[in-house]
């Protein structure tokens, strides 16, 4: 198929999150490249070995019904037909997955996550955030293809994403329309940002997105994916540190048994430790005793920092962990 037959056929997949034309869709266009499934559900593929830069879309859609739609092209934009009944395109995020699936197809290097369940809350970045963040311990940039327009290198997801530096980085390898903008709301990239030092996403060409209306600029789309498959990522100036710091060059080193990648410093305070090593300090806690309940009622009650005889309500505890 030519990349406009691709696109469009796609684009004829209506994705509910979870729904069986969401999966027909992975079957068709993502499988075949070699993605695997995470528990999280999530489809992933790496390339090169020790990939730092993460490229995210996701697979579904806010179409209200599973099936398939018809879809007509003018000539630049793809819309859905006269008198269709979808609720949307979903070029959001088709666009983006289309163009993740020419850059694996040429072997751009690269952590490649096709998310689940964006559209109803990040679910699957989510997950791998919060429940196995040592999967990104090398990563240094997560770029998302989930942008409207046609000229965005997003910096802001209503917070600070992404460092003004990186995303000029990145724009200049771009066409030169491409500018750092702040406007950014919400999308996976966002799921890393304490995880990550850069975290953007970047226009594909959709407008209107998630409405009867959406269209999908095809040579701009076409156009970034000419740019994408080229892409120097030694170009990347990291700045950005995810606790909050400017993050210096370092190699990969081991520090009592944990395990910082390129970038990242050993845990320097207690709530760094804490942040990198979450599960094994819920398990400390557990094993002090500490129940959800009374963690959660904790924080929740205290202005000051916490202490355990806090948290166990036992004003003595402290002279006998003393």
């Amino acid at each position: 198929m030519t990349d406009l037959e691709t696109i469009i056929a796609m684009l004829s997949h209506r994705r509910p999150a979870g729904s069986a034309t969401e999966m027909a869709f992975i079957k068709k266009f993502i499988m075949p490249l070699g993605a695997k499934m995470d528990k999280h559900g999530n489809w992933c593929l790496s390339i090169g070995d020790n990939p730092t830069v993460l490229w995210s879309s996701h697979t579904d859609s806010v179409h209200h019904k599973e099936g398939y739609q018809k879809v007509d092209f003018d000539g630049k934009f793809i819309t859905l037909s006269v008198n269709s009944k979808s609720n949307c395109l979903g070029a959001d995020c088709a666009a983006g997955v289309w163009i993740m699936t020419e850059m694996i197809k040429a072997k751009v290097p690269g952590l490649y996550i096709f998310h689940f369940a964006e559209e109803v809350g990040c679910v699957g970045s989510s997950a791998i955030a919060e429940k196995e963040p040592g999967r990104l311990v090398n990563i240094e940039a997560a770029i998302a293809f989930d942008r409207r327009g046609i000229d965005q290198v997003i910096t802001h997801q209503r917070q600070r994403t992404c460092s003004d530096t990186f995303g000029n980085s990145l724009a200049a390898q771009l066409p030169s329309r491409f500018k750092i903008c702040d406007k950014g709301i919400l999308t996976d990239t966002k799921q890393y940002r304490r995880l990550v030092p850069e975290c953007s996403n970047l226009s594909v060409g959709y407008y209107n997105e998630h409405q009867p209306h959406e269209a999908l600029d095809v040579g701009h789309l076409i156009e970034l994916r000419n740019y994408m498959v080229k892409i120097d990522q030694s170009k990347f100036v990291i700045e950005r540190d995810p606790l909050g710091e400017i993050l210096l060059p370092t190699k990969k080193k081991s520090h009592g048994g944990l395990a910082f990648g390129s970038g990242r410093r050993k845990p320097e305070t207690l709530r760094d430790l804490v942040y990198w090593n979450a599960t094994d300090v819920a398990l400390f806690l557990e094993n002090m005793g500490v129940t959800y309940d009374q963690l959660f009622d904790a924080i929740r009650k205290s202005q000051r920092p916490l202490t355990i005889a806090d948290i166990l309500d036992q004003p003595d505890l402290i002279e006998h962990v003393a």
